[in-house]
């Protein structure tokens, strides 16, 4: 495994299944694109996560845009990005780890993609601003305090198999 910053975003490449993981670095700002492939040494790898942490405490950080390659959003990655406004999650992700959108203040809606399956305790906690969810079929359960302190939760969209 290397620990290495490539266009400003750290990663964590692993050089056996040429995949990449985001991790943490502060300082991430603004509107933001994860990249599906990073090169380094002439070699490319596929960013298939967003892992512990990776964006926690990036106050500036307006919006973010993950790749199709990310199969899954760790646990409080985006914990007190207080500016976060807007954020696409793609089909290819299965699993929202617990408290991953933690303190997201700005956060006004979220649209969760039918390939997540899983999504952590309180991975909305604190999401003051949110007031508009729409949550897939395939998710199972839903963890613990998925939306303590939501304030402004109005429209939630459920799948059947959890009413």
């Amino acid at each position: 495994m290397i620990d290495k910053i490539i266009k400003s975003i750290k990663y964590l490449l692993d050089e056996e299944n040429l995949t990449a993981e985001v991790i943490q670095k502060k300082g991430y700002e603004g509107d933001f694109i994860i990249p599906e492939i990073v090169v380094f040494k002439k070699v490319a790898y596929r960013v298939t996560s967003i892992g512990l942490w990776a964006f926690d405490g990036c106050s500036s950080l307006t919006s973010i845009v993950i790749p199709d390659s990310v199969t899954s959003i760790g646990e409080e990655v985006f914990d007190c990005c207080f500016s976060l406004t807007s954020i696409v999650i793609p089909d290819s992700v299965t699993s929202i780890g617990e408290g991953a959108f933690g303190g997201c203040k700005s956060l006004i809606t979220i649209t969760i993609p039918d390939s997540v399956t899983s999504i952590g305790d309180y991975a909305f906690r604190n999401c003051l601003s949110l007031n508009d969810i729409t949550i897939s079929n395939s998710v199972r359960c839903l963890e613990e305090g998925t939306f303590f302190q939501c304030e402004s939760l109005t429209n939630i969209k459920f799948p059947e198999n959890l009413l």
